[in-house]
């Protein structure tokens, strides 16, 4: 009877090696009715003690289903940084440059010397333009004299000694006028006009005036 009770406690120990749980407290139950000295007291307790078990291995199955399951492809997700957002690439203007430049901007090449910065506008007239610095250019401002100075509407156009002419753009605040002779101002253009243009800087002029290349 003894050795039966023994293996039943070995069984029980077998299940539930893996993780303390409700079965372990059957199992010490049963070690601690082996130490009993009187025989009969000893049966007793173990009589008691299996018929707890079944109750026992019960209860332990029961915590095991109602315990959450983290599968690989979850734990493995939880760690994966999101996606990086995608870059725009730097020769493509948005937002209010669409409006102004046209849905996606002038294409240009990269402006390397003086002869090809701010040419993307010669074709379109200067209806467009593109002052937006891309990957490959070497060239961000120009500097040239005067030669020649004429308005239309208040919105100037200026002719360099290099052979460029850049035209006021549209919709710029006009200048108006120009109260000395055309050699007697120097030009600085550079990318930073406003109204979608590159941007003429006449000496003695406060004004940042909105340009665009017509030849």
């Amino acid at each position: 009877m003894r050795a039966m009770l023994i293996f039943a406690a070995l069984c029980v120990a077998a299940s539930g090696a893996a993780k303390a749980d409700p079965r372990d407290d059957a199992l010490s139950a049963m070690l601690r009715c082996s130490a009993l000295a009187d025989r009969n007291a000893r049966l007793g307790c173990f009589d008691a003690t299996i018929a707890r078990a079944p109750g026992a291995m019960d209860q332990a199955a029961s915590v095991r289903a109602a315990a959450p399951v983290q599968t690989a492809p979850a734990a493995y997700a939880a760690n994966v940084p999101p996606p990086a957002a995608p870059v725009a690439p730097r020769n493509r203007p948005s937002g209010v440059f669409d409006g102004l430049l046209g849905s996606g901007g002038p294409a240009r090449g990269p402006q390397t010397s003086v002869a090809q910065f701010g040419g993307e506008s010669i074709a379109n007239g200067g209806a467009r333009a593109y002052p937006v610095a891309i990957a490959g250019d070497t060239i961000d401002q120009i500097s040239a004299r005067v030669i020649a100075y004429d308005f239309a509407n208040g919105y100037v156009t200026v002719s360099l000694d290099n052979g460029q002419v850049w035209r006021q753009t549209p919709g710029a605040n006009a200048l108006g006028h120009l109260s000395r002779p055309p050699l007697s101002y120097t030009a600085v253009i550079s990318r930073n006009g406003p109204y979608g243009g590159y941007g003429l800087k006449l000496s003695g002029v406060a004004q940042l005036i909105g340009v665009r290349r017509i030849r």
